[in-house]
């Protein structure tokens, strides 16, 4: 009888794509490098066993997010109730009584799962098993990637490795013993492997895309719930007198979608709406410039292919983070006036000499190899005594 094999359980949650990306490439990467030798189980944690009171419990996580979207005070709000009631009291609070109804199937469900090793994405499941480890309830070994550069309050810290993609955010999280050292380290930030495969070019993905292949092309994208300020750009954009194509990607936002497929676009520019689509990568591989809100991977992936970026919106202090790192990066510009967001495009694509010091820094940082790095540190884990 073959002695069993170590089980890895990669915890899915749909709370924004910057959180189920990162997942998907780390799981894929750890599943084809040592699939062969562990028992793999990915799961959409609060939509897998079928409860009805854990599917809430992730609605309203959405529901969060869609309204710290509308609400910037509501993510700010929240961060300053962490730092006074404390990281750990005010996780206890959100799923203990916030979320209540989802906490005990949501233990037990983990439980249940039996995993020698515990990777996490998101800070709900991270906190559920740091909670059954503390009890002795389970054994398993708990890995996290934050996928921000920076590990906010929400993170807790009574796993046994948290993988961040920033160096001051590594320094800042060791701050007052936070996380002590050998309980952090910083890995690449995880783009998804695919991204490798588009390397063919502009001129390739517009043709691919059916847009002009000599137009200055910007992406504009507000992440997964499309919430920010993509409606007030594209209209704005949509006054300029340059030949420009425009790639607005809506996400889930059905109706803004709606919206912008009723728009007869002027002469000289090509519009192109998309609703929620697999072609993100593909865009970044078209596009001169990218224009939108600060999500850990809407910024990542255009950055990765050269393209400069303009923030518009940032949703939390999270996001903030992030894009205070592409600034530091030398990649990225943040305005809050659409307007000025506009004038830098049109100045950027009448004289493209202006993009280089931005498209290099960008370049500069671009790297696909972070999912098989954090393969290799989850299957060291594992088997580490």
């Amino acid at each position: 009888m073959e002695p069993k094999k170590p089980r890895v359980v990669f915890t899915f949650v749909e709370a924004g794509m910057g959180h189920i990306m990162p997942m998907k490439a780390v799981s894929d990467a750890f599943e084809k490098k040592y699939g062969d030798r562990v028992e793999v189980i990915k799961t959409y944690f609060f939509q897998d066993p079928g409860n009805p009171d854990l599917k809430w419990v992730e609605e309203e996580l959405i529901r969060e997010v869609k309204n710290h979207n509308k609400n910037r005070f509501n993510g700010f709000y929240q961060f300053l109730l962490m730092r006074i009631f404390r990281t750990r009291l005010s996780m206890k609070f959100l799923h203990q009584v916030r979320y209540k109804r989802g906490y005990k199937p949501a233990m037990e469900y983990l439980k249940d799962l039996d995993a020698d090793l515990i990777f996490n994405t998101h800070f709900s499941p991270l906190f559920y098993a740091c909670e059954l480890r503390e009890k002795g309830l389970i054994n398993s070994k708990i890995i996290t990637f934050c996928p921000d550069p920076i590990v906010g309050l929400q993170w807790d810290n009574r796993g046994d490795l948290m993988l961040c993609s920033g160096a001051k955010g590594v320094k800042k999280a060791q701050r007052f013993g936070r996380f002590k050292r050998g309980k952090i380290m910083e890995v690449p930030f995880l783009i998804r492997k695919e991204i490798e495969q588009y390397n063919k070019g502009k001129s390739y993905y517009r043709r691919e895309l059916g847009i002009p292949e000599d137009n200055f092309t910007i992406l504009l994208a507000d992440g997964a719930y499309g919430a920010g300020k993509l409606r007030e750009t594209v209209y704005e954009l949509l006054k300029s007198k340059l030949n420009l194509t425009l790639v607005a990607v809506c996400g889930k936002n059905q109706a803004l979608y709606e919206e912008f497929q009723a728009i007869t676009p002027p002469q000289n520019i090509v519009f192109k709406p998309y609703g929620f689509t697999d072609k993100m990568l593909m865009f970044s591989a078209a596009c001169d410039l990218f224009i939108g809100k600060a999500g850990a991977s809407n910024l990542a992936e255009p950055a990765y292919f050269g393209a400069p970026l303009i923030v518009t919106f940032c949703a939390t202090p999270i996001e903030r983070w992030i894009c205070d790192h592409y600034i530091d990066k030398g990649c990225a510009i943040k305005t809050k006036s659409v307007k000025k967001a506009v004038a830098i495009a049109e100045a950027f694509a009448q004289n493209p000499a202006l993009m280089e010091p931005y498209s290099k820094a960008a370049k500069a940082q671009s790297r696909s190899d972070g999912p098989d790095i954090i393969a290799d540190l989850i299957y060291e884990q594992l088997n580490k005594k």
